[in-house]
């Protein structure tokens, strides 16, 4: 009697331990029906249990995840893909396969019914050619219809063959389909309208082909026209504006059926180029001598012009200017340069000078023997000998220097009194020597004007 007690106790708290767990594990279940969500309060243990609780039913071709018999997680999602009605018909419209499934990419449920598409297979949906790589849009059923191609084989005049790959019916969709242009042939076997079967030869008589190369693709067909123009128009290309084939329009289509027609087409652009300013120089007193500094900006004019550009199949072939004209002026640029002498002193090895100038030249040297010429000299254009102490310079010097007292370091003291070609974009000296105390020069060096400061100085340097 005790023992009965003792399991009637315990049976009674397992139950209640059971009443309170069920009343306590209610909890969010997140359901997905295809992309719709849906989030049902359940206290179910299988996915089963609160799919019903939800009141969402299935069938045994729905896919659920996790699956029906799974038990249901803390934090649950169960997603459903519905299965839809396929109906799969022949071309000829006998229903080929009724069926229910999940799968929505066509070439994959083509698959599952052991049908593999080649690519010049066509798949329609309500009537429609669909991309069978492509998820068909949901809905309750689909009406998909499977034209398989069919093997062709074309036999040209020349005995030579094609291949090609259709879906249509008829004779006519299989040379369309192999790049041929039907009512460019003379004679066709079997007819035109003549059903394809499984492996169809059709033999073309009497044809010429045709190739008809554009920019971007060649157009491949055959004709019995006479002339180039007709060519192009049996093959739907017109010449258009300035656009030319080779052979012409006009002329007998050449005997490899050849053509080429080159899209022309021009366009009038405007050019715009920079007129440089020029400089004009203007004293400034307050400005030491050989220093610049502008006192009014210049501006750039403007030239335009208008230029016709032909382009044949997208290339630029030629560019013509038609007109010019100035848009606007160049305003000339206002440089000061400096007319204030400042009289400054410098040691040098030979005592101390006063200078008023000083200059960067590059300095040669000479001698009556070394003076660039096949015989000696010893005479300059002032009637010094060239000795050390007299320096050449260029003839737009010399017409003002001659006379000059100069200093140039590591050569000493020295007078202009002679003239030589000079360098070309350079300041330059001569430095004179005897044959005897010659050194060659070839440096950039600074060149001091000595004191007294002259009447006449040219405040731009030549």
């Amino acid at each position: 009697m005790k023992n009965w007690k003792i399991y009637a106790l315990s049976a009674l708290l397992i139950f209640a331990g059971l009443t309170l767990l069920y009343t306590g594990s209610q909890r969010p279940v997140t359901i997905y029906i295809e992309d719709q969500l849906f989030v049902i309060q359940s206290r179910a243990l299988t996915v089963a249990q609160a799919l019903r609780d939800g009141g969402v039913s299935t069938t045994n071709q729905d896919r659920v995840s996790p699956s029906l018999n799974s038990w249901l997680p803390w934090k649950p999602v169960i997603q459903i893909k519905i299965a839809n009605q396929v109906n799969l018909y022949q071309s000829d419209g006998q229903i080929m396969a009724s069926l229910r499934v999940v799968e929505r990419i066509p070439a994959n449920l083509l698959a599952s019914q052991g049908i593999r598409l080649y690519p010049q297979d066509r798949l329609l949906w309500n009537g429609e050619q669909i991309d069978v790589t492509k998820p068909l849009p949901l809905a309750q059923e689909y009406q998909l219809q499977w034209f398989p191609a069919k093997k062709v084989e074309i036999k040209l005049p020349d005995q030579s063959e094609v291949i090609a790959y259709t879906s249509g019916d008829s004779v006519a969709q299989a040379l369309w389909a192999a790049g041929f242009s039907p009512s460019n042939i003379h004679q066709i076997e079997p007819p035109l309208e003549a059903a394809l079967t499984g492996n169809t030869q059709i033999q073309v008589q009497n044809g010429r082909e045709l190739r008809v190369q554009l920019a971007d693709r060649e157009l491949v067909t055959t004709t019995n026209v006479q002339t180039v123009g007709q060519a192009l128009a049996q093959t739907g290309v017109s010449l258009q504006g300035l656009d030319y084939s080779v052979p012409a329009e006009n002329e007998l289509l050449p005997e490899n059926g050849r053509v080429q027609v080159v899209r022309v087409r021009e366009e009038v652009i405007l050019e715009q180029q920079p007129i440089p300013f020029q400089n004009e120089y203007v004293a400034d007193p307050e400005l030491e001598l050989d220093q610049r500094r502008v006192v009014e900006a210049g501006r750039y004019g403007i030239e335009v012009s208008r230029v016709n550009v032909r382009y044949e199949d997208g290339q630029e072939m030629n560019r013509q200017t038609e007109a010019t004209w100035i848009a606007s002026q160049p305003v000339s640029q206002k440089m000061g340069y400096g007319t204030k002498v400042v009289v400054r002193t410098m040691a040098t090895p030979s005592g101390q000078i006063e200078y008023w100038r000083a200059v960067t030249v590059y300095a040669t040297s000479y001698s009556p023997c070394r003076s660039g010429t096949s015989t000696c000299y010893n005479g300059t254009a002032s009637g010094l000998p060239v000795t050390r102490g007299v320096i050449g310079v260029t003839r737009a010097w010399y017409s003002w220097m001659v006379g000059q007292g100069v200093y140039i370091p590591g050569y000493g003291n020295a007078v202009v009194a002679d003239v030589g070609g000079g360098i070309p974009g350079k300041h330059w000296i001569d430095l004179g020597f005897t044959d005897d105390d010659y050194e060659p020069w070839h440096s950039n060096v600074t060149l001091y004007f000595l004191t007294p400061v002259p009447e006449n100085i040219p405040w731009i340097l030549p």
